[in-house]
């Protein structure tokens, strides 16, 4: 059978003046994708710090370079950057000299490829954490399963569990996944359903 989603093959136009190996080019992906940002100090301690992008908080597909397949309902988001250049990651007082152009298309995917992106979004949330030690909302829920939780915490996992199990690929695609099915078995339990 098949979900649906929307294959969006973009490209960045950057003025002659700036190289693609520059700064600019790279924040752009980050702008999108996220990263982790590495912070070394002198007495030896290190941190990570995960910096948010336009699509860190949706299931997607990657199929090759300047191109991704993302959830119906996630457009948006995609489009009001390409306008606008604003992101979670980079709070640019203006948008800059680049541009974007960029095609839609729907598309069927796989069932598998669509539980890998969710699974993948689920790995890459933090549930908590502080810079030294994160907890992914996989491992988080399956903790609050198995044992009392403090209400911030609570409220944390639930927030952002809720906002993945009401997904559009998650609702397609859960039954037919055993960790999908027990994140979602976890949900309800901690939720109290």
């Amino acid at each position: 059978m098949g979900v649906k989603g929307y294959f969006i093959q973009y490209k960045f136009i950057i003025p002659e003046s700036l190289s693609h190996s520059s700064y600019t080019y790279q924040k752009l992906f980050r702008a999108l994708y996220g990263y982790t940002q590495a912070v070394f100090k002198s007495n030896g301690k290190n941190y990570h710090y995960h910096r948010p992008g336009i699509l860190s908080e949706v299931p997607y597909i990657r199929p090759g370079k300047n191109c991704v397949i993302i959830p119906p309902g996630t457009f948006q988001k995609l489009i009001d950057f390409f306008k606008t250049g604003r992101n979670p990651t980079h709070h640019w007082k203006w948008k800059g000299d680049w541009k974007a152009v960029y095609y839609m298309n729907e598309k069927d995917i796989e069932e598998k490829k669509a539980i890998d992106a969710v699974i993948s979004l689920i790995l890459r949330t933090d549930a908590w954490g502080n810079s030294e030690k994160t907890i992914s909302l996989m491992d988080g829920i399956k903790r609050g399963a198995t044992g009392p939780l403090a209400d911030p915490y609570k409220s944390i996992l639930l927030s952002k569990a809720k906002s993945i199990v009401g997904s559009p690929w998650f609702k397609d695609v859960y039954s037919l996944s055993p960790q999908l099915k027990e994140f979602y078995a976890n949900y309800k339990l901690i939720k109290g359903i």
